[in-house]
């Protein structure tokens, strides 16, 4: 069984270690376009996805906890080209 997440998170942990907040989008659209730039890059290992921060209202860039595919790689490329 795959374990997901519950609860997001406004931060994240900082190249020394140390919470840092997380880069707020304004819309949803914003969010979606990072997470699937973000799903195209090979050194990404598990699949990003948007979601709506209960903190500061704003959206936030995350990992879901499923390892990131071929397939799923192929898919974001898709969906940028149509935007």
């Amino acid at each position: 069984m795959e374990k997901t997440r519950t609860v997001r998170s406004h931060y994240k942990f900082g190249a020394n270690g140390e919470l840092t907040e997380k880069i707020g989008y304004e819309t949803e659209k914003d969010a979606l376009m990072m997470a699937r730039f973000l799903n195209t890059k090979p050194n990404i290992m598990h699949k990003m996805v948007a979601y709506k921060c209960i903190k500061c209202d704003k959206w936030h860039v995350g990992s879901n906890g499923r390892l990131l595919t071929d397939e799923d790689r192929e898919e974001a490329k898709k969906k940028l080209k149509g935007l």
